[in-house]
């Protein structure tokens, strides 16, 4: 089992900027989704998702979300995360990590909570940057175990190699790592990942259930990885 909040980068001191288009789905609703990682200069990284859901062609909603982190010696810390949807539903949160004080301040809407950092701790996006990186750092692991701030508290995830699979995406064939998030409870959530293995782990395909029945899905139907085209199989 590999712990993980300082992430190994495959040996690299820097990380593969990318940006990747998606095709999305909520439960028959189609829509479209992009992920960018941005290097803005002295080890800072920016990653973010933005999500445009339609109806018979009309927007009924945005997600908007994004992580601030340094990668530095081989450990992402973040700095500053945000979340926020419109449209039909509406959502706000943010956190804002002071390592110095060792705390981090995460607030959901007009709540707001301080939160103790004690060791290394994630977002819930820099925790994808750091899952792509520990399953190219070690392929052969079983399981990965992230600290996330979720709201008021620090929340553990876990996921589970699921091995190698071929999947079909908008793009093309892509060789994959699988992955899905382990759960102690049977709640009726489900998360399944697909990272594509021939580029540099790039996020290729998720599928997330609850047990509301909503279903989310994406799956990657463009992309550049450090200014090369991706190729399916």
């Amino acid at each position: 089992m590999a712990f993980l909040g300082n992430v190994p980068a495959a040996n690299s001191q820097e990380l593969t900027e990318y940006s990747a288009y998606y095709v999305a789905s909520t439960n028959g609703i189609s829509g479209e989704a992009e992920r960018h990682l941005v290097h803005n200069g002295d080890n800072r990284y920016r990653l973010n998702v933005s999500l445009e859901a339609k109806v018979a062609g009309v927007e009924i909603g945005d997600l908007e979300q994004s992580s601030v982190f340094h990668f530095q010696d081989q450990e992402i810390r973040p700095q500053q995360y945000d979340y926020q949807v419109s449209g039909v539903s509406s959502d706000v949160e943010s956190v804002v990590f002071n390592w110095d004080a060792g705390i981090a301040l995460s607030a959901e809407e007009d709540q707001s909570w301080s939160i103790e950092l004690s060791g290394p701790v994630l977002d819930q996006m820099s925790y994808q940057q750091a899952l792509a990186l520990a399953v190219m750092d070690d392929p052969t692991a079983q399981e990965f175990t992230f600290q996330l701030v979720d709201g008021p508290i620090v929340e553990e995830h876990r996921f589970r190699s699921l091995g190698e699979e071929i999947i079909e995406t908008p793009l093309g064939q892509l060789r994959c790592a699988k992955l899905e998030r382990i759960r102690e409870v049977d709640s009726g959530r489900s998360t399944v990942i697909w990272l594509a293995k021939d580029w540099q782990h790039l996020l290729a395909k998720i599928e997330q259930r609850n047990p509301s029945g909503l279903q989310i899905e994406l799956s990657l139907r463009m992309a550049l990885v450090g200014g090369e085209t991706v190729q399916p199989l």
